[in-house]
C-alpha cells in the first residue's frame, strides 16, 4: 500500500488536534440556553448538533439502491446518546441486508456495526457559527463469505463546520468532510476488492418551512488517491415532515452523477428522540 494509506490518517488527526482551543468557546448549551435545532438528522451526511445530555435518539434509515450491477436493500439503525451537552456516543447497524446481482443468486443477512463519538462547538462567534469532530469504528461482524460485506476494519474520523441564517427561518449551509482507513481484518473471497481508504465530502442546507424541512446534499466518496477507481457523487433532495417533538419522519432520492456511482437510491427516515430523565 502507498504511503497514503498512512500518512493521511495521522496528518488529519494532527489538523484536530492542534487547532487553537481559543478559537473555539465551550459550548454554550444548557437547558435554559440552547441553540436552535430546526432538523435532528440529514440523510446521507452528519450535522453538528449532538445530543444534549441524557438525551437519546433512535433512528432508522431504511434505503434501496439501484446499480448496473445489483439492486441493494439496506436498513441502518442509530442510536445517539448524550454524555453532556456537547459530547455524544453513537451506535449503528446496518441491520438486515439484502443483494440482488444480476448475474448471482440474490443474498441476505446482518450487517456490520459501527460506535464511535462527536464532539460539537455550538454557537461561536456571533452565535451562527458550529463545529464538530467525531470518530466512527465499523467492524467486520456480518457475513464475508457470500460477499454481503467485506471483512473490513473501518476507522472514520470527520469533521462538520455549519452557518445559520436565522433571517431565513433558521436555515443551515454546512460542510462535511471524512477519511475512511481501512484495514482487512477477516479472511475473505478473492472476489472481494482490496483494502484502499476512502475520502468522503457532503456539502448540504435545510430550510424549514413551517413543520416541513426541505433538505439538499451533495455528497462525494472518492479512493483514487489510494490507488481506487471510485469517484461516486450523488445530488440529494429530501424532505422531513416533524410529527410532534420527539417524532420526525421524512425520504430523500439520491441521485448518481457519475460512472461509478449507482444509478438511483430511496432513503427513509423515522426518529423517535426523548430524555431519559
Amino acid at each position: 500500500m502507498c504511503l497514503f494509506r498512512y500518512s493521511l490518517p495521522a496528518i488529519f488527526t494532527s489538523l484536530i488536534l492542534g487547532l487553537p482551543y481559543s478559537s473555539f468557546a465551550e459550548p454554550k448549551k444548557s437547558r435554559g440556553q440552547i441553540v436552535p435545532q430546526p432538523i435532528q438528522e440529514m440523510f446521507q451526511s452528519n450535522l453538528v448538533y449532538p445530543q444534549e445530555k441524557d438525551e437519546i435518539q433512535f433512528t432508522l434509515f431504511p434505503s434501496f439502491k439501484k446499480s448496473q450491477d445489483a439492486q441493494k436493500i439496506r436498513t441502518l439503525f442509530e442510536v445517539e446518546y448524550g454524555i453532556t451537552d456537547a459530547l455524544q456516543v453513537i451506535f449503528e447497524w446496518d441491520g438486515l441486508l439484502y443483494k440482488n446481482p444480476r448475474s448471482n443468486p440474490a443474498i441476505a443477512g446482518v450487517g456490520n456495526i459501527e460506535v464511535g463519538a462527536q464532539y460539537s462547538w455550538m454557537g461561536m462567534g456571533d452565535g451562527n457559527t458550529h463545529f464538530s469532530f467525531g470518530n466512527l469504528i465499523e467492524f467486520p461482524v456480518g457475513p464475508v463469505e457470500s460477499g454481503l460485506t467485506e471483512g473490513f476494519l473501518e476507522i472514520q474520523p470527520f469533521i462538520v463546520l455549519a452557518r445559520d441564517f436565522p433571517e431565513f427561518n433558521q436555515s443551515q449551509v454546512f460542510l462535511e468532510f471524512g477519511f475512511d482507513w481501512v484495514k482487512q481484518a477477516r479472511n475473505v473471497p478473492e472476489s472481494i476488492a482490496p483494502e484502499i481508504d476512502n475520502i468522503s465530502w457532503n456539502i448540504g442546507a435545510f430550510f424549514p418551512i413551517k413543520l416541513w424541512r426541505a433538505t439538499i446534499e451533495i455528497n462525494g466518496n472518492n479512493n483514487k488517491l489510494d490507488g481506487g477507481s471510485i469517484n461516486d457523487i450523488y445530488i440529494t433532495p429530501g424532505t422531513i415532515y416533524k410529527l410532534s417533538k420527539e417524532w420526525e419522519i421524512g425520504m430523500a432520492t439520491p441521485i448518481g452523477i457519475t460512472k461509478t456511482s449507482d444509478d438511483y437510491r430511496v432513503i427513509g427516515y423515522l426518529m423517535w428522540e426523548f430524555e431519559l430523565d
